[in-house]
């Protein structure tokens, strides 16, 4: 298969375009088509009305200019031209040949000044395409100074310039404004004589030495903190960043400067409220403190001095429905039985309450239990109550804990107990699994019993919280209260997951041995 030759076309490059001021005919023709023959695009006036009236008009890259024109002559011819088109690159070309002229022409922004009689056309045209591209280079410098500026002059921060000397280059409107002193004013000066007050100057980071120090150090480039003098001699703070400058040998700087009166404001409120907060949630701990020791020595004295009269009480019950029983009627009968039951009961509350009351509450991670030897005191506490349930138990391999030994059996005692009380129709069936997260365990304890509605999951763990009626499950309702207490007093939590009928679940987290022991070396 034939391939088909595909014609690239290329857009014709523009053509450098000349504007020939020259009086001579003979020589404006001549420059004409040696400029035309090389592919420039060449306009020709022969009076300075004309170049005028030209240059008002776009289009023209250079201009090639005779200063003896008939309607002006000399000098004053470049003026007018360069004046009228400063943007655009001016060659004398001259039969004049007066150095202080050409100086003159060239100190005032001509590019070349040339001899008639002395340079060749191809001389020319160099000077002409070697004028028209150093514009576009220096236009270009300009147009990236103007950008540059721009940034600068709309920058948040004071920006500051500053010399391998120490003094000061630049300096945007915004170091105005925060300083105080204009731009004029400030040039040329020795930035640390004029921001940095007298206290600092030694060991300033816009000190001369100390650029240069941190130059060797590499300390440059990172903000820091200080305070400076405006032009009110007032000091306040500020936030500066100095970045080096390298051009050729020549090594200079410039700073970023910005106000953070109001931020150290807000910090120095901000600590004084967090010292505040702090201050009063010392005194409120020592409060608790205070006001938990008392609440335990009320509740060991309450719960003593309630059992004193309870023991008497419970006595003569006991004494009565064993002198009486069958003496008295029906009804008789059923009182001492309910007065005896209820001063069991409250005993059995009573002493609830202080077992719950002697937990303490501070996370204490000295100790290192063995769960797997706490389970087989609690099955053996639990035993006769396991025998008559025939409850049967999965147990995973069992870790050691930061938990003193008496409270991991009364937590596991509880909870173990609570699954048997509400095992169902079903022989209960208890899984208990351990899992570690970091440092700590989280153990799993499944039944399956009857459930719970969710509704009540959290309710299930308050003081003396009962779901079923006491002449159907027995107990103080405190024992999920206890369990709760001492996992709380652990830096752990606790929580249940159950539906009625489908059993429950019961989550706590308590710290690992390990950590336990890394804080006992520390």
């Amino acid at each position: 298969m034939a391939t088909k030759e595909i014609e690239i076309v290329r857009p014709e490059k523009q053509a450098m375009h000349v504007l020939v001021v020259e009086d001579n005919p003979t020589q404006s023709t001549l420059l004409r088509l040696h400029l035309q023959k090389l592919g420039f695009g060449v306009d020709c006036v022969m009076t300075l009305a004309n170049a005028l009236e030209r240059l008002s008009k776009p289009g023209i890259d250079v201009v090639l200019l005779d200063l003896s024109l008939p309607d002006s002559n000399g000098i004053e011819s470049f003026y007018r031209v360069h004046s009228l088109s400063e943007s655009t690159p001016v060659v004398v070309l001259s039969a004049l040949d007066d150095q202080e002229v050409a100086l003159e022409a060239l100190q005032h922004g001509a590019q070349d000044y040339l001899i008639k009689g002395r340079v060749s056309d191809d001389s020319v045209v160099r000077c002409l395409r070697y004028a028209i591209e150093r514009n576009r280079v220096e236009a270009a410098l300009r147009q990236s100074e103007r950008r540059t500026r721009l940034i600068i002059e709309n920058s948040l921060d004071a920006f500051i310039a500053i010399d391998s000397e120490g003094c000061i280059t630049d300096w945007n409107l915004q170091a105005e404004k925060l300083f105080g002193w204009t731009r004029k004013h400030v040039l040329g000066k020795l930035v640390a004589e004029v921001i940095v007050p007298s206290r600092f100057r030694d060991k300033h980071v816009l000190d001369r030495d100390q650029l240069f120090s941190m130059t060797r150090g590499r300390m440059l480039n990172k903000r820091r903190e200080m305070y400076v003098l405006n032009k009110n001699q007032q000091e306040f703070p500020v936030e500066i960043g100095v970045f080096p400058i390298k051009d050729r040998d020549k090594q200079s700087y410039c700073a970023f400067v910005s106000d953070i009166t109001e931020r150290k404001l807000i910090d120095e409120k901000t600590r004084e409220l967090n010292e505040e907060l702090e201050r009063r949630v010392q005194e409120r701990t020592t409060e608790l403190i205070r006001s938990n020791q008392e609440l335990e020595q009320f509740a060991k004295i309450a719960s003593h001095d309630l059992q004193e009269p309870l023991r008497a009480i419970q006595g003569f019950a006991t004494l009565l429905k064993t002198r009486y029983k069958g003496k008295l009627d029906e009804a008789g009968d059923e009182f001492i039985d309910f007065m005896v039951d209820g001063t069991s009961r409250m005993q059995q509350l009573i002493q609830a309450v202080l077992l719950h009351s002697s937990i303490k509450t501070e996370e204490d991670l000295t100790s290192i239990t063995d769960v797997s030897s706490v389970l087989d005191e609690v099955f053996t506490n639990l035993r006769q109550s396991i025998k008559e349930s025939k409850a049967q138990f999965e147990i995973s391999e069992m870790p050691e804990v930061a938990v003193e030994r008496t409270q991991l059996i009364q937590l596991f005692q509880n909870l173990i107990s609570n699954s048997i009380k509400y095992g169902g129709d079903e022989p209960p069936n208890v899984h208990i699994s351990a899992e570690l997260s970091v440092d700590r365990w989280l153990f799993t304890l499944r039944d399956n019993g009857i459930g719970v509605d969710p509704k009540y999951a959290e309710k299930i763990f308050d003081m003396f919280a009962r779901l079923h009626g006491k002449t159907q499950y027995q107990g103080t309702g405190i024992g999920l209260a206890i369990c709760k207490k001492i996992v709380m007093a652990h830096g752990g939590k606790i929580w249940m997951e159950s539906e009625p009928g489908q059993g429950s679940i019961f989550y706590f987290s308590l710290p690992a041995a390990l950590h336990a022991k890394e804080n006992s070396h520390g």
